[in-house]
C-alpha cells in the first residue's frame, strides 16, 4: 500500500476517534476503570486494523461506533440504576478492621499481607492497630479510617486540651 494511503488512513481514523471520545464524556485518565482500559485496547486494535486496510474505513466507523455506543450505555445504565453500577463497577471491599486484616477479603482482591502493608505504608501507616477500617475501593486505592485515638488533634481540639492540662 503506499505510504500516502497509510496516512490519509491514520488521518481520517484519528479524527474520527478525536470525534468520538470527546462525544463520549470527559474521564481523565485517573478516573479510568479497567473497563475503560480494555475499550481502549479494542479500539487501538481496530486503529491497526483500519491502517492497514485490513478493514475497510466504514467498517471501522461501525466498530468503533457500536464499542462507544456500548461503552455509553453501560455508563447511562451504572448511572441510572445503583444496581446496575454495583454489578459493572463493584463495590469497595473492607480488607482490615480494626487492625486486623481479613484474608477472605484480600484474596477476592487477589491480594496477600504484603500488598496491604504497601498500601497503608503508602498512606503512612506502619502500626495497623490504628486503623479502624481500611477498604480497597474500586480503583484499587486504599481508603483509611482511623480510630479516633489515632487521629491527629484538629485546631477545634485545642479547647479540650487546656481544659485537661493543670
Amino acid at each position: 500500500m503506499d505510504l500516502w494511503r497509510i496516512a490519509v488512513r491514520a488521518l481520517v481514523a484519528y479524527i474520527y476517534l478525536m470525534v468520538t471520545t470527546r462525544a463520549s464524556g470527559k474521564r481523565v485518565i485517573s478516573q479510568a476503570t479497567p473497563f475503560d482500559l480494555v475499550v481502549s485496547i479494542l479500539i487501538g486494535d481496530l486503529i491497526d486494523d483500519a491502517m492497514w486496510a485490513e478493514v475497510s474505513m466504514p467498517k471501522f466507523g461501525a466498530a468503533v461506533s457500536t464499542i462507544f455506543l456500548c461503552d455509553a450505555i453501560v455508563k447511562f445504565g451504572a448511572h441510572r440504576w445503583p444496581w446496575f453500577f454495583r454489578l459493572v463497577q463493584g463495590t469497595p471491599t473492607a480488607v482490615l478492621r480494626d487492625g486486623h486484616e481479613d484474608g477472605h477479603a484480600l484474596r477476592g482482591e487477589q491480594m496477600n499481607e504484603a500488598d496491604l502493608g504497601h498500601l497503608l505504608r503508602l498512606k503512612g501507616i506502619d502500626d495497623w492497630s490504628k486503623v479502624h477500617l481500611a477498604l480497597v475501593e474500586r480503583d484499587h486505592e486504599i481508603s483509611v479510617i482511623l480510630k479516633p485515638e489515632a487521629e491527629p488533634a484538629q485546631k477545634q481540639d485545642a479547647p479540650h486540651v487546656q481544659e485537661s492540662l493543670p
